[in-house]
Order: C-alpha cells, then sequence, then structure tokens
C-alpha cells in the first residue's frame, strides 16, 4: 500500500509539473479554435501555422542564435571562474567563509534593484544593445551559484588523494587541474546545467539592456502579443523552440548531471 501510494503521488506531481508544457507543447500544433474549444480536443488537425508565423513576423532565428552566444560564452566563463575559486575556497583556511556570505548576499539582491544603474554604466559606455553587456551581467548573477555548488562537490572529494598529489610535488594548480576538477566532474558538469538554464531564460536584464540588433529569443516572445490579443499558436511555437536547446542540453549531460547530483552519496 505505501508504495502504491508513493506511486500515486509520484504520477500527480508529474502531472502537474508537465501539464502546462504539455498544453504549450499541443497549442503550438493546433489551430487556435481547437485550443480553446470545450471540451478540450483529444484529437485535432495538427497545424504548424504557428512555426510559419513566428518565422513570418519577426527573424527568430536571429534572436535564438543570440540567446545561443550570450547563454553559450556566459556558461564558459562562469565555470572557468567558479571551478579555481570553489577549490580555493575548500583549501583556505581563513578569510573563506567570509567572502562566501558575501558572495552569497550579493546574489541575493534582487535584480530588478541592479537595473537602473546597469542601464546608466551600459549607456554611458556604449555597452547597450550588444553581447559584451549581456555576457557581464549574466556571468555575475550566475558566478555566485556556481561557486557555492562546486565548492561542495569539492568538499566531497576524498582528502587523502589532495594530499598525495601534494606530497609528489604536485602545485596547487596542478592538483586543481590533474587531480580535483577530473574528480568532481560530474558535479562540475552537473553545475553547468543550472547555469546554462539560467543564462537561457534570462530575461529581464535582456529586456532592458538590448533593443534589436541583440535581444534574446525569451524577450521575442513578447512581440506576439499585438493589439488585437494574443497569438496563441505562435507564441506556443515560439516557446517550444526557447525550451529546446534546454532540453537538448541537458539530455546531452544527462549523464553527468546525475553523476555530479549523486557525488557524496555514497563513500
Amino acid at each position: 500500500m505505501r508504495k502504491f501510494l508513493c506511486l500515486v503521488a509520484v504520477v500527480v506531481l508529474v502531472f502537474v509539473y508537465l501539464f502546462p508544457y504539455t498544453w504549450m507543447v499541443l497549442s503550438a500544433f493546433r489551430y487556435p479554435a481547437d485550443t480553446f474549444a470545450i471540451p478540450p480536443k483529444l484529437f485535432f488537425e495538427i497545424s504548424f501555422d504557428g512555426f510559419r508565423n513566428v518565422f513570418r513576423q519577426s527573424v527568430f532565428g536571429l534572436y535564438l542564435m543570440n540567446s545561443l552566444i550570450i547563454t553559450l560564452f556566459s556558461v564558459a566563463i562562469t565555470m572557468l571562474v567558479a571551478t579555481p575559486a570553489a577549490y580555493a575556497l575548500v583549501r583556505i583556511s581563513r578569510g573563506g567563509t567570509a567572502f562566501l556570505l558575501t558572495v552569497l548576499i550579493a546574489r541575493m539582491i534582487p535584480a530588478i534593484a541592479l537595473v537602473v544603474p546597469i542601464y546608466i554604466i551600459g549607456n554611458l559606455t556604449r555597452q547597450l544593445d550588444t553581447y559584451q553587456i549581456m555576457i557581464v551581467v549574466t556571468v555575475a548573477f550566475n558566478l555566485p551559484f556556481a561557486i557555492w555548488m562546486v565548492r561542495g562537490f569539492f568538499l566531497d572529494l576524498p582528502a587523502n588523494l589532495v594530499d598525495a598529489a601534494r606530497i609528489d610535488g604536485a602545485s596547487e594548480w596542478q592538483v586543481l587541474t590533474q587531480v580535483a576538477a577530473p574528480l568532481a566532474r560530474g558535479g562540475i558538469f552537473a553545475t553547468s546545467v543550472f547555469v546554462f538554464v539560467g543564462a537561457w531564460n534570462e530575461f529581464l536584464f535582456a529586456l532592458i539592456l538590448t533593443s534589436g540588433r541583440t535581444t534574446t529569443a525569451t524577450v521575442a516572445l513578447l512581440s506576439f502579443r499585438t493589439s488585437q490579443g494574443i497569438e496563441w499558436d505562435t507564441i506556443s511555437a515560439g516557446a517550444f523552440m526557447v525550451s529546446l536547446p534546454v532540453i537538448v542540453f541537458a539530455f546531452i549531460m544527462q549523464r553527468y548531471l546525475v553523476e555530479g547530483l549523486t557525488m557524496g552519496a555514497v563513500k
């Protein structure tokens, strides 16, 4: 009975979490009249008008490319900085806790409170509507999370291996690159998945700091809200295409994601 109740609970949770996404995907492949039909239609005529409208009304491919460029550079820079920083914080005995708390407090500042100052700085430096400002802002907001998460994986590593490498004459950089990082590879890749999702879904700063040339796909979805109403088939098709890169990236990194999330579970 306990297993049956757990199974029912899991099925209910999966249904609750996946229903909005499933409804969005269905809306992308059917006519608007079928979307609002009462009762809902389980069988409907497949339509690709939403996908045609996405590319007919805007250069959506360019917006997807902008999101991809900003996200990939942001993930690469974030992980290249977070990995040695997290390792250093594990090895530092004095001042490390204070720095970690400072990083955490900086991440707790609401993004809306920083939009205007960042916009002013971007305007003064002529960086508005550029890849650079979006990458810098995205890295700044994802870096504290990445440092904290990677640090947890480094803490789970056996201290004997690190000490053995140090006794053999390895420098701290060699210990990091040849011992610690390979052992924590799963955790580092798992962190990169979360950073990728956070960077790809960035909306507020992309809305304020971009205005056409570097507009991201998440912001471009707003253009499908017209004075005549919301084009549900079009916006659903656009949202489906926006979600695909995250799903593909998570699927590719699935093995490392599971490995990273289970690190330290069994000693």
